[in-house]
């Protein structure tokens, strides 16, 4: 029956044999099988209500699409007969329902058709990526708080800077990840208008009851303008820009990790697990995981350009062009989705070492900066407060001293404001709690932000419950219009 391609009539002879294989687009969209039943028997409610099928042919579209569906998973169906997953439903759905079938298609392209498919099956993409996401803020949490108290090193340009609670570094990514929540929340708002009733372009020509399809698949508006509609694609852009920047992330809380990981540092101990060994050196344990993900997020990025570059030169409305976007969104959603799970549980299972951190902290003259600034509270303008300390910074290195070990009488030959006061100063408790400014590392900030992490957690978890309340379910429609 498939030989009937749902396109002939102008087309007089069948396809050349590599031109058929060519076309081809169903070992892609075959994933969107769900989706394409599910906005089927919607469509075929938006028929009956204006009268292009009965209520018997609907129960019988219905249940017909319940079967397919059921085929589907069950393995029965050959997909490669099929040149793309509309008309696989459509012809098998034909071969179940009989005649009744053949009107579904009433007033739908294939073009407002596939749109469909890919807001609907994105906008579960999207919830579930929403609720991995979720699980990453929730052990990054719940790890900044086991570490609340420990100091380590700040870096800038990979060299000590200054003193800062670790949990206060792991808070940081918690602020990258949850404007990452941001971004899913608005890609979730952008995916969620109903295409059907643009047809190819203009619209169609019957008057399709869009207010009840858009109700019954749970979008939240209906498309404006056809030609917009059917030749956009900017959400799958701009989800997959959402990706990337989480991958982003990931690929430098990775690099961190890899670093941190490292003999030279010996911050971190990763779990076995989610380590492999050499296979000629004995003594190796390598953090592939980590370097994996940081791999993958440029697989990712290049998807999110491919998609770009796909359709920057794209004329208005549909062109078959349009038919790669789905290659790079499945394979950019897989790669980030398995990257969040996997990297949640290696973080999950990662010991900072506290002993090497805190030997750590007592070279690098991080306590510097904070030196500078005691300088300043007694009267010294900041500019020569800096070089003042980059003197005795100097001093200290050149006879193999720390700055606490520093004579009050030395000191006063630099300047007259040091007092014996200075030692409590450049502690690193001090340096910590005197970076009080919003935002800052002083362990009062950090306790602060530890508990709003939780309200932030509760409040995406609230939210994600709502989109998952806006996605339809195929059996409820089934069960509410037979």
């Amino acid at each position: 029956m498939e030989k009937e391609k749902i396109w002939k009539g102008m087309i007089e002879k069948d396809p050349d044999s590599a031109a058929e294989k060519f076309t081809s687009s169903i070992l892609t969209d075959k994933k969107l099988y769900a989706q394409d039943i599910i906005g089927s028997a919607a469509y075929a409610v938006g028929l009956k209500s204006i009268g292009i099928i009965t209520s018997a042919e609907l129960g019988i579209i219905l249940s017909g699409l319940k079967t397919v569906k059921a085929l589907i998973e069950k393995g029965e169906i050959d997909f490669t007969a099929y040149e793309d997953i509309h008309s696989l439903v459509e012809y098998e759905l034909l071969k179940i329902a009989g005649e009744p079938a053949a009107k579904i298609h009433t007033g739908r392209s294939r073009n407002d058709q596939i749109v469909t498919d890919e807001l609907l099956y994105m906008k579960e993409s999207i919830a579930d990526t929403a609720l991995k996401t979720i699980k990453l803020l929730k052990i990054i949490s719940e790890k900044a708080y086991i570490y609340r108290g420990l100091v380590m090193p700040a870096y800038t340009h990979m060299q000590k800077a200054q003193p800062v609670l670790v949990s206060h570094y792991l808070l940081s990514f918690f602020e990258k990840f949850s404007r990452g929540m941001g971004r899913l929340f608005e890609n979730f708002e952008a995916c969620d208008c109903l295409p059907l009733g643009s047809a190819a372009c203009t619209g169609s020509g019957y008057k399709i009851d869009t207010g009840l399809i858009k109700k019954v698949l749970k979008f939240g508006k209906t498309s404006s303008n056809s030609m917009d509609t059917v030749g956009g694609r900017e959400y799958i852009i701009e989800y997959l820009f959402g990706l990337s920047m989480l991958m982003i992330n990931l690929s430098r809380f990775c690099e961190d990790l890899i670093i941190f990981n490292t003999q030279e540092f010996s911050f971190i101990e990763i779990d076995d697990a989610f380590c492999t060994g050499s296979s000629i050196m004995p003594q190796k344990k390598n953090p592939d995981i980590l370097e994996l993900v940081r791999g993958k997020s440029a697989v990712v990025i290049g998807n999110l350009f491919s998609v770009m570059a796909l359709f920057k030169g794209l004329p208005s409305t549909y062109n078959s062009d349009m038919q790669e976007d789905k290659k790079l969104l499945f394979n950019a959603e897989s790669q980030t989705k398995e990257c969040i799970d996997i990297f949640s549980r290696l973080l999950a299972n990662i010991v900072f070492n506290e002993k090497v951190i805190m030997q750590s902290i007592k070279s690098g003259f991080l306590e510097a900066t904070d030196a500078a600034d005691y300088l300043v509270r007694k009267g010294e303008s900041f500019r020569n407060a800096h070089h003042i300390i980059g003197r005795v910074v100097r001093h200290c290195i050149e006879n193999n001293l720390s700055l606490g070990e520093m004579q009050t009488v030395k000191l006063k030959q630099y300047s007259k404001y040091f007092d014996n006061d200075f030692y409590r100063a450049i502690q690193m408790e001090s340096c910590i709690n005197a970076k009080t400014a919003v935002g800052g590392t002083a362990q009062k900030n950090v306790d602060s932000k530890l508990k709003e992490s939780l309200k932030v957690i509760d409040d995406y978890e609230a939210r994600l419950k709502s989109l998952f309340e806006r996605i339809p379910d195929f059996e409820l429609i089934v069960s509410e219009y037979i």
